[in-house]
């Protein structure tokens, strides 16, 4: 596995977890107003995120240092494209639908709430397609 797929599976667990106890624990609703608690919940989890991130790759790195330092070729240039062209349409469409929310009632803060969800399931998107396009082989 190369560095490139192992930080990928990095990326995509870390989002998965932070993201599912953010969304999970932080109370949040049609009717909720954007309040301190949501903030700093969201700058908590922020922290987690980087906090796992940072760790996690230097711990890759320093098992392969040379496969971290190589630059990245064709085919990883390809597979990064790829995964960014989905996950463009996958939060495109997620945020219209967010937008759509307000003709039921949702308050801005929903919205926003709801417009990160389909910033993160994006995110997921782009990091799983680019997990399956490493296995795969492209």
């Amino acid at each position: 596995m190369s560095f490139r797929e192992k930080s990928a599976w990095i990326q995509f667990v870390s989002i998965f977890l932070v993201a599912g106890f953010f969304f999970l624990h932080v109370p949040w609703g049609m009717r909720m107003e954007f309040g301190e608690e949501l903030f700093q919940g969201f700058l908590y989890c922020i922290l987690a995120l980087v906090v796992i991130e940072v760790a996690a790759h230097l711990a890759v790195a320093l098992k392969a240092p040379l496969d971290a330092r190589a630059p990245k070729d064709e085919r990883e240039r390809l597979i990064e494209l790829k995964g960014i062209r989905i996950a463009y349409y996958v939060y495109v469409s997620g945020s219209m639908l967010a937008l759509l929310t307000m003709h039921h009632g949702a308050n801005m803060s929903a919205v926003g709430t709801f417009i990160l969800l389909a910033l993160v399931v994006a995110l997921l998107v782009n990091y799983g397609s680019r997990i399956y396009f490493h296995r795969r082989g492209v």
